[in-house]
């Protein structure tokens, strides 16, 4: 078989279209991984916050735990 002109720009062109739908596909999955990125970093700021928060519970109730034990002791 012999590989004409037409053969080869036909070559070309196909190759283009795969590099450029590669491209674009890359593309694609560059921004969602950065959408994802931002999702990831939302939900350990949030995670962070709530654990702060479970934090500064565990505080109160510990103060009033001992407010609660001062005071028996001491009408004891």
């Amino acid at each position: 078989m012999e590989i004409t002109k037409n053969h080869l720009i036909e070559l070309i062109r196909h190759i283009d279209v795969g590099v450029s739908q590669m491209s674009d596909k890359l593309q694609a999955q560059e921004q969602e991984i950065q959408e994802l990125r931002m999702q990831n970093q939302a939900l350990k700021d949030s995670n962070k916050a709530t654990l702060d928060q479970i934090k500064q519970y565990i505080k109160e109730l510990e103060e009033i735990r001992n407010h609660y034990v001062d005071s028996n002791n001491k009408s004891k």
